[in-house]
């Protein structure tokens, strides 16, 4: 099994959970772990909330030591408060690495003149992130797209490494193209190629297409966004695949199974009430691809509690 290094720290093998607003809580965090995961992120967490010590944002923040190694990602349009949130992210997380986030294309996120739309603000990019380097406790690394409305990946790439940013995570599209269309692995490439620092492609991977990307950009390793939602297993399929072993199928026993263990997770988390909300919008995932099941979507976005979800899903659960 292949591993890869970020600061001096190897990670177990090359296959990372993308961080993913609303869902990368410690409860996805620790069913990709469950299976097989090397690295995995946070959700993004808003500088600006940090500061005004949000309730709901603080709960956001992994505050124990998690299983396996974890990047803490935040975002922001401010210089002066991001660099106050890192100080107090400092003393108030237990995590690995503080990733931040240059590649997000939400509408919402870009009106703040963040995520990727530090991608337009280079100078100040470059500057912010020497900083931050500089009063992080923790190594820093970063999230990028490969351009804004135009590929400049190795400009914006090199600007980066040279900041003492310690490992590039990019997904192969601009901001322009959003989530649609072909991924630029060949960009990805030519970056790995150009830069020292470690390089993770991100951008519509999987077990039928890791081979190709792999001879394309050479990267030393491979992060799973949406592919992960309700899929966690396809970290065990990418491990099998690298080791020439046979990938099996998970059916609807093992996906009820891992319906309930996420909620215990997320109540645990969370709450009981807003944690079965959270969960109506990401159980269904867990039975995509599988036959005759659109009655059971049904009832579980009915679902409102624990027992609910216990009783929908107790025909598939273990006695």
């Amino acid at each position: 099994m292949k591993t890869f290094n970020i600061a001096g720290l190897e990670i177990k093998n090359r296959y990372v959970q993308a961080p993913l607003a609303g869902y990368t809580t410690f409860a996805m965090r620790q069913m990709g772990r469950n299976y097989g995961a090397g690295l995995t992120y946070t959700e993004m967490t808003s500088c600006t909330a940090l500061n005004y010590h949000n309730k709901k944002t603080y709960n956001m923040m992994p505050h124990k030591k998690e299983e396996g190694p974890v990047a803490f990602q935040i975002f922001g349009g401010d210089e002066e408060n991001i660099l106050k949130s890192v100080k107090y992210i400092n003393d108030n997380a237990e995590f690995d690495f503080l990733d931040f986030n240059c590649g997000c294309p939400a509408k919402k996120v870009l009106k703040q003149h963040a995520g990727s739309y530090w991608l337009k603000r280079q100078d100040e990019l470059y500057s912010l992130l020497r900083q931050m380097v500089e009063i992080s406790s923790h190594p820093v690394i970063v999230k990028i797209r490969i351009g804004f409305d135009s590929i400049q990946a190795l400009t914006i790439g090199k600007l980066i490494q040279d900041a003492g940013v310690k490992c590039l995570a990019v997904h192969g599209r601009t901001t322009k193209e959003g989530f649609v269309g072909p991924v630029h692995y060949d960009v990805i490439g030519e970056l790995k190629k150009e830069l020292n620092i470690p390089i993770i492609a991100n951008g519509n991977i999987d077990v039928n297409n890791i081979d190709e990307v792999e001879k394309i950009t050479s990267a030393d390793a491979f992060m799973i966004g949406r592919g992960a939602m309700g899929n966690p297993k396809i970290f065990e399929d990418l491990i099998n695949h690298e080791e020439n072993k046979p990938l099996r199928q998970a059916d609807i026993y093992e996906q009820s199974e891992n319906i309930m263990n996420h909620l215990r997770m997320q109540i645990e988390e969370k709450g009981e009430e807003l944690a079965c909300s959270v969960m109506r919008g990401i159980s269904t995932f867990y039975l995509k691809g599988l036959p005759d099941v659109k009655a059971l979507k049904i009832q579980l976005v009915r679902c409102s509690s624990y027992d609910d979800y216990l009783n929908v899903l107790k025909p598939y659960l273990k006695k």
